[in-house]
């Protein structure tokens, strides 16, 4: 698999993973929604890149792909060590805007 495809899947599981341990921590309703619009838009990224190219010589691609994997460890240490839910859903957000980026960068096909 490509591996800007892998990242942004593995993100995207991550965050369908998460949705139940955010809950269990005391999540409000209104913070459970901003997480399932990440979760869409991390799928929707996902999806998109399945259908598109990404040139893996592009240093753009690169850098993106890298960030977003240094972002998604981040993200999943910040789930198991849960204490701040904001700050949780502030990390998610920034993983799922690279990702868009990485998805900016895919030819279409």
């Amino acid at each position: 698999m490509n591996p800007s495809v892998e990242a942004l899947e593995n993100l995207y599981f991550l965050l369908r993973g998460s949705l139940s341990t955010l809950q269990a921590n005391g999540a409000t309703p209104d913070q459970l929604d901003q997480l399932r619009t990440q979760i869409v838009v991390a799928r929707t990224n996902y999806w998109t890149a399945i259908n598109s190219i990404f040139h893996s010589d592009d240093p753009q691609v690169r850098n993106l792909t890298s960030q977003l994997n240094s972002a998604q460890l981040s993200l999943d240490a910040t789930i198991k060590h849960l204490n701040d839910v904001a700050k949780v859903l502030d990390a998610i957000t920034k993983a799922v805007d690279i990702g868009s980026q990485l998805v900016a960068k895919a030819v279409t096909l």
